[in-house]
């Protein structure tokens, strides 16, 4: 059989407010299982007419995930450019992997990978010996930074593995990052296992609206974990979505403050906000959503805000990581200008 995988900013993204060039690991698992097998694979390639079979999400992969190999990263190419001007990579090169194909929580209510699991499909964990494996593979390749992009990193018992698998010199070859949900592990192990970026999904100061999207998390623990991933020595990114349509404009300036609070004391290194849609969907270009989302982003008129970047600043790395931050949010003002 032939196989195309015509390559997207969509192939790996859960939303789709604005497309996103990320190394898609779960694509490239299952590319790297086909060629294995004798198939004829053409990654990147675009000539549809030639191939018998044209995977372009992961919706077409019918091998169950903990079945699949750790891609191939000279054959996938993950040293393109493409891939490495992904905005929350530090050190470079850098690429991504996925210890899970779906979330272990799966039931927030806007999330992709809660929509599969309704659908039937089912959360697989590969082995922490399996993952290791992987990342001893991308610190050959010379990889300095890994994102594992799972809906949300395996805690409990598997965390714990995992963290005790990367002390004692993995820690110090290759910087690691991942999705969390907001809930209390020991952030200092983490740090000491070699993590620097934890993606939280924080979406709303509101406890009403957690309940609404089935978050399952509690809004007045927010600062308390944001500040204990923070004194780990860890770089929390905090994600937040505004539009909700049954939020009034007081709940809105609540969200807005609460990241902003984070944001001031260094609790949050960074943060993004995205306008609420349902699963497959585009947000509503009419939703307020739209007008709220770069009161978001005006943090960076407060004084309070830019000392606290500058005594973030620790090496080279700290200042072009920033310096590429401050020129996405430009782009993305300059893009909402225009779309007006």
């Amino acid at each position: 059989m032939r196989y195309l995988f015509p390559l997207n900013p969509y192939n790996q993204q859960r939303q789709f407010e604005k497309p996103v060039w990320v190394y898609p690991a779960h694509l490239a698992m299952y590319a790297t299982h086909l060629r294995n097998e004798g198939h004829d694979v053409d990654w990147g390639g675009n000539k549809h007419e030639l191939y018998g079979k044209i995977i372009r999400t992961d919706e077409k992969i019918d091998v169950p995930f903990n079945k699949l190999p750790y891609p191939d990263r000279t054959f996938t190419g993950a040293l393109h450019k493409r891939w490495q001007g992904y905005g929350n990579y530090k050190f470079h090169p850098a690429t991504h992997m996925m210890a899970a194909n779906l979330c272990w929580y799966g039931k927030c209510t806007f999330c992709i990978d809660t929509d599969k699991i309704k659908r039937g499909e089912a959360v697989q964990t590969r082995s922490v010996d399996h993952c290791i494996e992987e990342i001893d593979d991308c610190i050959r390749l010379g990889f300095k930074e890994i994102f594992d992009d799972s809906g949300t990193f395996p805690v409990g018992e598997w965390l714990t593995k995992f963290c005790e698998s990367m002390f004692g010199g993995r820690n110090k070859e290759v910087t690691m990052g991942c999705n969390m949900k907001p809930v209390n592990v020991n952030y200092k192990m983490m740090a000491n296992a070699g993590f620097r970026f934890l993606l939280f999904g924080i979406e709303s100061a509101n406890q009403f609206t957690l309940d609404k999207l089935e978050k399952g998390g509690k809004a007045d623990k927010t600062i308390e974990y944001m500040k204990a991933a923070s004194d780990a020595g860890l770089e929390p990114h905090g994600t937040f979505m505004t539009g909700y349509p049954w939020e009034n404009e007081e709940d809105e300036k609540r969200t807005i403050e609460l990241c902003h609070y984070l944001l001031k004391k260094g609790y949050l290194k960074t943060a993004q906000a995205s306008v609420y849609s349902e699963p497959r969907t585009r947000p509503d270009p009419n939703s307020m959503g739209h007008k709220y989302l770069p009161r978001f982003y005006d943090v960076y008129k407060s004084p309070t805000f830019l000392i606290q970047k500058i005594k973030d600043l620790r090496r080279w790395e700290d200042f072009t990581y920033y310096l590429r931050g401050a020129r996405l949010v430009a782009e993305e003002k300059i893009r909402k200008a225009f779309a007006k």
